[in-house]
Formats: structure tokens, sequence, C-alpha cells
């Protein structure tokens, strides 16, 4: 066999072994990311078990405090994605994490509604550049055949599955110590990792290939097989990439989709310990804090399970459209044997199979548009227009929710607003892949 011939044979094994190393370096630690990002911002959920009557909260003002996330986030996500690509995934994400833990350790000193509020904000605009910055980040070592699995496990919810039952837990053991409430002391332990965090991908965390030192020659030269370089080193991105983002048919109704998806995520992530609590009590159940995180985090493992699958069946059939808007019609059903069900565990088999299709669906939405663009720019700004605009599902989900709670006195109208988002969310995804596209 000539050198030429061996060479082109253990390419495939230099390319796994790359892989297996990028993806053994750098997955963990992203997700590691994910998970205290999403703790931070959707705690607030298991706080509502006791801090809403401590601070005389209605459960329309805590949508509007949990919604309010997202006006920071729609403002600042665009920028800060434009200050990633110009000066790096490390110092830029190490950055936020910094700044978002500080702030989310300050929402355990809050006095009411208005600084709730005010804290919500700063910590939606702090981390207004995580998921855009982490979904540019992953392009840039994985190719898109990579990116369906690749995003679900650096995505999966360990921060409902862990993280509900330990805040429910600090909550329950810390009431009262040093004369504080639970609540209180639940922010401030689970903000102070992020600050941590901020430090260790400070020194961790690497921008791209050809500054992986831990990657020989060779194994740098396969990835770049998959993954092209970058053809300058400090891109500009001009305001032509954002308006030929806002021309784009195409992208704009893969982003509403995306946005009506997000309506169910944020209706979970805000109000699924109420929606439980809530269920248990109408079939005369009474649940603790704890018990209440426990059947919480017990609904998620489904979800993960189904994410993981969904992914990988994803990959292997290089197909994003229908695998995205089957997860979002399964959600749909799932609210409606939530609400139908005769019995508490047939009302949480729908409010598994809801969690289940959003976090099967979420991770291969955020493909859609990405698989839509060309790298550099396009890229950049439009995942940064996707999760921006997407947001305002974010943004209205958690006060419709709570606006509906408040008149009809339980969460069934609220889960059936849900249900009409995420029935629209499936039909515009198909439609979006018949919309003919343009150059990106």
């Amino acid at each position: 066999m000539t050198t030429t011939a061996a060479g082109a044979a253990a390419a495939p094994e230099v390319r796994r072994r790359a892989l297996r190393k990028v993806a053994w370096r750098l997955v963990p630690l992203v997700l590691l990311m994910y998970t205290t990002a999403f703790l931070d911002r959707v705690n607030l959920g298991t706080a509502a078990l006791t801090m809403n009557s401590d601070l005389g909260l209605s459960a329309a003002a805590f949508g509007l405090a949990t919604g309010i996330f997202s006006a920071g986030y729609i403002v600042l996500q665009i920028p800060s994605n434009m200050a990633l690509y110009r000066i790096g995934p490390r110092r830029w994400l190490g950055l936020l994490m910094f700044c978002w833990g500080a702030v989310a350790t300050c929402t355990g000193f809050v006095q009411g509604e208005g600084s709730l509020i005010t804290v919500r904000v700063l910590l939606g605009a702090a981390e207004s550049g995580f998921l855009p910055g982490m979904l540019l980040y992953l392009t840039y070592w994985f190719a898109p055949a990579r990116r369906g699995l690749i995003s679900v496990i650096a995505s999966l919810p360990l921060y409902a599955v862990i993280g509900t039952p330990l805040s429910a837990v600090i909550m329950q053991g810390t009431d009262g110590l040093g004369g504080l409430a639970g609540w209180r002391w639940m922010f401030i332990f689970e903000g102070l990792p992020s600050v941590l965090i901020g430090l260790l991908v400070l020194g961790w965390l690497i921008d791209r290939p050809e500054r992986a030192r831990w990657l020989t020659a060779e194994e740098r030269a396969a990835l770049r097989t998959e993954v092209p370089a970058p053809t300058e080193d400090r891109p500009r991105i001009r305001l032509a990439d954002l308006t030929a983002r806002l021309r784009d048919v195409r992208l704009l109704t893969f982003t509403v989709a995306t946005g009506l998806l997000w309506v169910g995520f944020s209706a979970l992530t805000a109000f699924l310990p109420l929606i439980i609590k809530g269920f248990a009590e109408s079939y005369h159940t009474k649940l603790s804090l704890v018990q209440t995180g426990l059947i919480t985090a017990l609904v998620y493992l489904p979800a993960i399970a189904a994410a993981l699958y969904w992914a990988r069946h994803s990959d292997r059939h290089a197909e994003r459209v229908w695998h995205s808007a089957a997860g979002a019609l399964l959600a749909a059903v799932g609210v409606f044997v939530a609400i139908n069900g005769h019995g508490l565990i047939v009302t949480l088999i729908g409010t598994v199979l809801l969690t289940a299709g959003i976090y099967a669906s979420l991770s291969l939405m955020w493909q859609l548009p990405i698989g839509h663009l060309k790298p550099g720019p396009a890229v950049a700004v439009g995942i940064a227009f996707t999760t921006t605009l997407g947001n305002l599902g974010s943004f209205a989900s958690p006060y419709v929710i709570g606006w509906l709670r408040d008149s009809s006195g339980n969460f069934d109208s609220g889960l059936y607003f849900v249900a009409a988002a995420l029935f629209a969310c499936a039909a515009l995804t198909v439609l979006a892949n018949r919309i003919r596209a343009k150059e990106s």
C-alpha cells in the first residue's frame, strides 16, 4: 500500500479520534454552562411555591416577572453574538457567566414585584448572549450532520432533573436560617456557582480547532475537512448582514415557528412545579416542596430519553423538519391528555408527553435556521436573530398563562393556549421548508 493510500485509509479514523476528543473535552463544559444558565433562569418556578405568598404576587404578576426576563434577552442577543464572533467564545462566554451568576445571586434579596422584575431584566440581559453563542460555538467544531445529537447532549434538561429537587431541598432545609426564607437561600446558593464556572470557562474553553493544542496537527487537519476554518481572524459584521435576515422569508417563518415552540418551553420552565402541584390538589393530593420537586424531575427523565433518541434518529436520516414538527405535535397531544385525564397518573403521563415532545423538538428546531444560512457572519447574526424573535414567545407565554390562571382558577385554559401554539409551530415548520430558499 502506498503512503497516500495509507493516509486516505487512516483519515476517517483520525477524524473519529479527533471528534471523540472534542466531544469529551468541550461538550461536558458546554452542558455545565447550559445547566447553570437555565437553573438560574427557571429556579424561579420552584421558588414560586413559597415566594409568591411571601411577596404577595398574583399568578399574573409572577408570569410578568418570569416573562420580563426575555426583555433584556431580546434587545441584546444580536449585539452579543456580534461581540462573540469578534472577540471569541472563551472571553465573551466567560464574562457573561460571571455577570449572570452575580445577578442571579442578587435575586435572593428582592423585596417585592418591582425589585424582582428589575433583577429578572438584568438577568436576561446578562444571559442574552449565551444560547445563541452556544449554538454558534458548536458550529465551529461539528459538521451539520452531527449537530443534532451534539446540540441535544449539550442542552439536556439536567437543570430540571437535578436542579428542581435540589432547589426544593435547599428551600425546605434552609428556611429560617439567618432569618431568611428558604427560597432566598436557594437563589444565593445556586447563583454563586455560575460566577466560579465563568472563571473556569476563561481558562478551559478553546475558541476554535486550530487553537486546540490537545489535538495533534493531523487531528486538527481532519476536523477542518468537516468544518472549514474562517477566512479572516477578526471578521466584520455589517448592518447588511442584519437587514438581509429581515428580508429572508424562509428564515422569518422558521423563526416564528421557533417562537411558538418557546411558548410551550417557557410554560414548562416557569410553571411546571405549580402545574403539578395544582393537578395533585385537584385530585385531593397534597405534596410537600421536596415531593413536588422530585415529581417534576421524574417528568423530565423521559424527556431526556426522547430527545436523545429523536436527535440520533434525525442525524441518521439527515432530516430535521418532520422530526421537529413531530415533537411539537406530541407535546400538543400531551396537553390534551394532561387536562382531560381521569386520575393523577394519567395527568402526569400527559405532562410527560408534553415535556418529551418539546425537548425532542427544541434542539432540532435550532438546526433549521442554522442549516439554511451560509457559514460566517450570516450564521452569527441569523442564530441571534432567530433566538431574539423566538424569545417573543418566551416573553408573552408566562404572562398570558398567569393571567388565564388568575381568571379561570386553574391552568387548563393556559395549557390549551400552549397546545394551540404547538400545533401552529408544527404547521409553520413544514410550511417554512416549502418556501424557496434565497441566497443567505
